[in-house]
């Protein structure tokens, strides 16, 4: 033969198979690309010699990793799709005399042209947007200090190598399974169809029990620790009781349908029942991955959407007061401190507000009813973390010079505040010591008041420092020494340039004059703040476009996959007696009941998941839940109008193959 026998047959092939081979070559395009763009950002030198972006960067390199492993699986599954759908044909060449070798060098040529091809379309639009989505990711991060942007050749390189491996690894996989077929299995390899699966009532039976198990863990967790220790084991079980319930409730259900006379025998049920049952076992498994990816869409996008935009609530929560600076409890450093806050407020021009001054003991204790314990009993190991809280002691007098009141306590009497939830009890056990609540205080300068949070907090009022010396004294001191701090936290007003000026001046002057001093900003932090959540959005969207495209694909392929197959049954069915509208209403009626199937149960599955992702964004001071309820709905309602778009493109696609003459 011609040496350029081989080449020319597979462009011809890849000619004839457009209507197949173009959304995978898009598909390919896009992944190819959107790896670059997130490669070339994470490997961006100027970002990492910005500070605060170490943990952006950590997202940034997390992301591409998963873009590569999702596009690898979303490859394979699109290229087994291709391969049957080729079968046929390829079997064709063998019936003409082609041997397998022939057959082999025709596939090398076909993915070696559409490898290249892509390759090179990936890199030149992930080069063309990737400056354009960095912009983005620099907008969202509020950050003004523009970074210089380079082409990434390294980048480039490393997302060739990696896709020519993918594409290497499918045409083995595609040699392989021409070497184990022979000639007549291959001519009817496209055309071979499920046969009608058994319905097993014990994985049905184990699909409710998943899905029960799953959906009950989101339900009922109460602690944001727990549910970040369980999302994934409910993850889990739900991915189980989805598979189970779509390849096997579903064959159950529609075999109640069939049993269903009245209902079952209409020309349009009953091409529409037998056709699903006759191939579910096929479908099912595409369908359950359409319910998943669909599902991971609405929780990927609006979770991180809602801490994008949740961010300053988040930092209102995390710091109550604009800056706060912690010392020891002596009169030298105490003066230091307000020295060096009078200070930057005169070089800076800011005006300091309601300022506050308390002495404290703060650690982390385990509380349980009325006791506050600050080791872990017996009886709570193993959900210990159920229980662990903040806890705060303030003497009386620092209590009422802030709050302008002229409360009194007894020794063994306490003031108390918790930030979620009520105290509900008149007696409070610190360690071994009893105290009677005075009052529960509804308000706190310090603090507000909150619905839920990730762990409470415990603001305790007691007599004098006499008796949180007492309570210092039994605190277990092996690992860190115990001490009483002062605190001093305000408010600052002035421009946003001039309180970073502050915040700044005032960190470096208090950490060279004081030892061990801590100085927390709010306006410090922001940079941080946005830089972490910037990056989970925009790896969120990220993420969220290559699920929604996987998602496509596979739908697309599907009802490709359902015309081919049903195209000589629908033919018979006309030429019996059913007019072409009553076809297309029955092809309607069954695209409808399965591909939107999917939809419903992924609008169950993020209803239930509702609640445990509330409580895991408790662990990120997220507790606005209505904004998190108004993000998932838009989510929800702007996926289900792409989904019935994509749905609507699909059906026509299906029916013009099943009406083709």
């Amino acid at each position: 033969m011609h040496k350029l026998f081989y080449p020319k047959l597979a462009v011809t092939n890849l000619k004839k198979n457009r209507s197949t081979y173009f959304p995978y070559m898009l598909t390919c395009v896009v992944s190819i690309a959107t790896f670059y763009t997130m490669y070339s950002i994470a490997d961006n030198p100027g970002l990492a010699d910005m500070p605060g972006t170490e943990v952006l960067t950590s997202i940034l390199w997390l992301g591409t990793i998963i873009i590569a492993l999702f596009s690898a699986a979303l490859l394979f599954y699109t290229n087994s799709f291709l391969i049957k759908r080729r079968k046929k044909e390829l079997g064709l060449y063998s019936i003409l005399g082609m041997e397998k070798r022939h057959i082999v060098k025709t596939l090398f040529f076909e993915t070696l042209f559409i490898s290249v091809l892509c390759i090179a379309l990936g890199l030149l639009v992930g080069a063309l947007i990737s400056k354009l989505l960095f912009l983005i990711l620099l907008y969202l991060l509020n950050l003004a200090t523009p970074i210089v942007f380079t082409l990434s050749w390294g980048g480039m390189g490393v997302t060739a190598i990696l896709f020519a491996c993918i594409f290497l690894l499918t045409l083995l996989t595609n040699f392989w399974q021409i070497h184990i077929a022979n000639p007549i299995a291959l001519l009817k390899g496209g055309q071979t169809g499920e046969k009608e699966p058994k319905s097993s009532w014990l994985l049905t039976l184990i699909g409710l029990l998943a899905l029960g198990g799953g959906y009950a863990i989101a339900l009922t967790v109460q602690s944001p620790l727990d549910a970040l220790l369980l999302f994934f084991l409910a993850a889990l079980l739900v991915i189980i009781g989805t598979f189970a319930l779509f390849t096997s409730g579903s064959i159950a259900l529609l075999k109640l349908l069939r049993r269903n006379k009245r209902f079952y025998y209409r020309p349009k049920n009953f091409i529409s029942v037998s056709g699903m049952i006759y191939r579910m076992k096929q479908n099912a498994v595409g369908l359950a991955n359409i319910c998943i990816l669909s599902t991971m869409v609405l929780v990927v996008i609006s979770t991180t959407v809602s801490l994008y935009l949740g961010q300053e609530r988040m930092l209102d929560e995390r710091f109550p007061m604009d800056v706060t600076v912690q010392c020891a409890d002596n009169q030298e450093q105490i003066d230091a401190v307000h020295l060096a806050i009078r200070t930057q407020q005169e070089t800076s021009g800011v005006q300091v507000t309601e300022c506050y001054d308390y002495r404290c003991f703060q650690y982390v204790g385990f509380s349980q009813q009325n006791m506050i314990l600050s080791d872990v009993p017996g009886d709570f190991q193993g959900n210990a973390t159920n229980y662990i809280s903040s806890v705060t002691l303030i003497p009386l007098s620092d209590y009422n010079r802030m709050e302008g009141k002229d409360e009194t306590l007894g020794k063994d009497e306490a003031l108390v505040f918790t930030r979620a939830g009520r105290f509900g009890s008149k007696t409070l056990w610190i360690d071994e010591r009893e105290f009677s609540v005075k009052e529960e205080l509804d308000s706190f300068v310090l603090r507000e008041k909150v619905d839920q949070v990730s762990q409470n907090s415990f603001f305790v009022i007691l007599a004098d420092m006499d008796v949180i010396n007492d309570i210092l004294a039994s605190y277990p001191q092996e690992e860190t020494p115990a001490t009483i701090d002062h605190v001093t936290t305000f408010n600052i007003a002035g421009s946003d340039e001039a309180v970073a000026t502050f915040s700044a001046d005032l960190r470096q002057a208090c950490r060279t004059a004081i030892p061990g001093v801590r100085v927390d900003s709010r306006e410090l932090s922001r940079e941080d703040w946005y830089s972490t959540f910037g990056g989970f959005l925009f790896l969120g969207l990220f993420l969220g476009m290559l699920f929604m495209m996987a998602m496509v694909l596979i739908i697309y392929y599907k009802q490709i996959s359902e015309g081919y197959d049903d195209h000589d049954r629908f033919t018979i069915m006309q030429k019996v007696g059913m007019s072409k509208q009553e076809v297309k209403k029955t092809i309607h009626k069954q695209i409808l009941m399965v591909f939107f199937l999917p939809l419903l149960f992924a609008c169950v599955h993020i209803t239930v998941a509702f609640p445990v992702i509330s409580k895991l964004l408790l662990i990120f001071n997220m507790t606005d839940t209505t904004l998190n309820l108004v993000c998932t709905i838009l989510t929800v309602l702007f996926f289900a109008v792409v989904y019935a778009i994509v749905y609507s493109l699909t059906a026509r696609t299906y029916y013009r193959i099943v009406q083709e003459k």
